[in-house]
């Protein structure tokens, strides 16, 4: 799974969904597909650390704390 750019506003989504989570939600998606698309996002920032850069660690820790943060609020 990679990042890609969101064909609305240009800020990253997963690989296969051609609107980020924002502009689903703008449009009017169903907050369970919302949901979906931002965990999908983080774990595709997890799995795209392919170098030993400081961007990519960064990149890679953004999406481990919004997966966290929405796993908390769950509970």
């Amino acid at each position: 799974m990679k990042l890609q750019k969101c064909e609305r506003c240009g800020k990253p989504t997963a690989e296969g969904l051609p609107f980020c989570p924002a502009c689903m939600e703008e449009s009017g998606a169903a907050a369970e597909a919302v949901t979906a698309a931002e965990e999908l996002r983080d774990i595709a920032r997890v799995l795209s650390i392919t170098a030993d850069t400081d961007a990519n660690i960064q990149e890679a820790m953004q999406g481990i704390l919004n997966i966290a943060e929405r796993l908390e609020r769950r509970f």
